[in-house]
């Protein structure tokens, strides 16, 4: 049926082709390339400073309370924590599509109501939504000859982190 069609009408059929080749051509010309696409990972880490504590003590004093009282806050898939000398840090985990905004908001609240228990050598809780955008994009070496760890540094910290910091689309270079 449709080879005695293709042979009765050739010029629909080109046409049909060409058409399908210029929709395809404008469609990839308007098609935007993102290397990175916006992610919201359901990840959200707190981390407090307990400064001449150790991790049993961070863990009792800190991290405890903040796990049970994070484990109310809607949509909560696990919860995980690590205690070491000095510092806590709480790892929530939310289930495939939360609302990440109103998830911080809740956890903000209750952040405040834990905190104003603690002792005043307790620092104030610092929560960071975990974001691909956080990531580096690029990490490199450098080496130049003859030069010692002090000329070598001094060199990348006078000329090639101003210079790439310069550089159009790059937020920050560190050494």
């Amino acid at each position: 049926m449709l080879e005695r069609y293709s042979v009765r009408k050739p010029y629909t059929v080109v046409v049909a082709v060409v058409l399908v080749l210029v929709l395809g051509v404008i469609s990839f010309m308007n098609m935007p390339t993102d290397l990175r696409p916006k992610m919201d990972l359901p990840y959200v880490l707190i981390v407090t400073s307990y400064v001449g504590a150790s991790p049993e003590e961070g863990e009792t004093t800190v991290s405890k309370p903040l796990e049970s009282t994070m484990a109310t806050v809607s949509n909560v898939k696990g919860i995980d924590s690590v205690s070491s000398e000095n510092s806590s840090m709480v790892i929530l985990e939310f289930n495939d599509g939360a609302n990440m905004d109103t998830a911080v908001i809740e956890m903000n609240n209750k952040l405040n109501q834990v905190a104003a228990s603690w002792d005043d050598s307790v620092g104030s809780p610092v929560m960071m939504q975990i974001n691909p955008d956080m990531m580096p994009i690029m990490v490199a070496a450098v080496d130049a000859e003859g030069q010692d760890k002090a000329g070598l540094s001094q060199l990348v910290n006078e000329e090639v982190i101003p210079k790439l910091e310069s550089l159009d689309g790059v937020a920050s270079a560190s050494a």
